[in-house]
């Protein structure tokens, strides 16, 4: 009954005129939501289909009845994105906070332009004011919304940057910013409504100290977490390097030690030859001999293995990882055939987190299997570079729905929170495809990341 009033106030307000009514509730809803639209393109790289354009342009006409309706029309608007545009392939806290801040951008500006224009014209002109609400209304929501996209693009690397170090990693803080944005429709309704008692030159100030607490809030958030994050991933860097020293000298020990031994193994066998006990030469060589040899070459070959990689964490970590699956008694199988970097467009410190995640995921099941076998490959393939992790399983088949993210209820166990963390972190990445496998007592894990 609400809308039927307020739709029917509208009409009267055009005293019947064809040309209006179709400029106020045909053309300016597919205005308002092709320029909102757009500008939430510019900002996600989520490409808005012409028929959804359409569709959903309705939403734009009734937005202005009521309170409930402007809010519930953000979040109606953000699920159909998430669900028939994005296909749930992007968490819905990444879409939402993207659209309600566009939309939030735009009824900023509206808030200010729109009452700053009808206050300097209604001076100039106070009998002609409605009609010009009426039939300008679509020329200004155009400026409007092309200020907002001007906005949207000299801004876009700062909410970029909060995108990434907010919204995809503290959804929290994230949606408590939202309510923030949000909290401007309330302020707004309150002045149209007069629920408010200010007049327009308090309420367009106010609209401007949100834009500027909202430019301030996404900078100041987004570089504190970037550069703390750097720091964490600077001290994770030294730590590395530190560890893989560390197996260095480690290696270098084993070596030193086996030299010596080996000495006192050839005077041994020297005797033993002499004297003519061929049982003695063989007990030696079997058990002394062959398990020395066998402990240095192991290691030996996993740090030629991983020459190639020349990200020196990546490589450092990767040891550590093969080193641990060795103390299980599991038998590791390494690929790098030629030499590697990782992609720039990833941060390094999450690289270390996914595959520590996969590694240690991969080693608690493989060391449960009866083959207890792992697999790690990391190379480039055209335009993608894949890293590969492969560990043999206890049961004969996996449920992949275990590691795509889709589990059913919280859990605090160790290999279920890996996995929402890799998630998380694959959340930050449309350029990484994650893909597994599993059949024959052996899961696969991929990573693929596009160039």
């Amino acid at each position: 009954m609400f809308l039927v009033k307020t739709l029917s106030a509208m009409l009267a307000s055009f005293g019947g005129n064809y040309v209006g009514i179709f400029l106020g509730f045909i053309l300016q809803p597919l205005i308002a939501a092709f320029g909102i639209y757009k500008v939430f393109s510019l900002l996600t790289n989520i490409r808005i289909p012409w028929w959804f354009w359409i569709l959903t342009s309705f939403f734009y006409l009734f937005v202005p009845a009521s309170l409930v309706l402007i809010i519930l029309a953000t979040f109606v608007i953000a699920l159909l994105i998430y669900f028939i545009v994005a296909k749930r392939h992007i968490s819905f806290t990444y879409i939402a906070s993207n659209f309600i801040f566009v939309m939030a951008i735009y009824e900023f500006t509206t808030g200010i332009l729109g009452p700053t224009v009808t206050a300097i014209y209604g001076a100039f002109s106070p009998s002609t004011v409605i009609a010009f609400n009426n039939y300008g209304a679509d020329v200004i929501i155009i400026i409007e919304l092309l200020l907002t996209y001007l906005f949207v693009k000299k801004f876009k690397d700062s909410f970029d940057r909060y995108s990434t170090m907010i919204i995809r990693q503290r959804p929290l803080l994230a949606w408590l910013f939202n309510l923030y944005l949000l909290s401007f429709n309330i302020f707004r309704f309150g002045f149209h409504s007069q629920f408010l008692h200010i007049n327009t030159f308090t309420f367009v100030c106010i609209g401007i100290l949100y834009y500027l607490l909202t430019v301030a809030f996404v900078k100041i958030a987004a570089n504190y977490f970037y550069y703390r994050g750097l720091a964490l991933s600077q001290a994770t860097e030294l730590t590395n390097l530190q560890t893989y020293t560390s197996h260095i000298e480690e290696m270098y020990d084993d070596l030193r030690r086996f030299r010596h031994d080996y000495k006192n193994l050839l005077l041994s066998l020297n005797d033993a030859v002499h004297d003519g006990t061929i049982e003695e030469v063989r007990q030696i060589f079997d058990h002394v001999v062959l398990p020395t040899n066998s402990n240095v070459e192991i290691r030996t070959a996993v740090l030629g293995h991983l020459a190639n990689i020349k990200d020196l964490e990546i490589k450092s970590l990767v040891y550590s990882k093969v080193m641990a699956a060795m103390d299980k008694q599991i038998d590791v199988t390494i690929e790098v055939v030629e030499p590697i970097t990782l992609v720039k467009a990833i941060n390094i410190t999450d690289a270390l987190r996914m595959i520590s995640i996969l590694f240690d995921n991969a080693i608690n099941a493989a060391a449960q299997s009866v083959e207890k076998k792992i697999s790690f490959s990391y190379f480039n393939k055209d335009q993608e570079q894949l890293i590969v992790i492969g560990n043999s399983t206890k049961d004969e088949r996996v449920d992949l729905n275990q590691l795509n993210g889709h589990f059913t209820g919280l859990t605090t166990s160790r290999h279920s929170l890996g996995l929402r963390n890799l998630r998380m972190i694959l959340n930050k990445y449309p350029l990484i495809a994650h893909n597994t496998k599993s059949a024959n007592h052996w899961l696969e894990q991929v990573l693929i990341i596009h160039h």
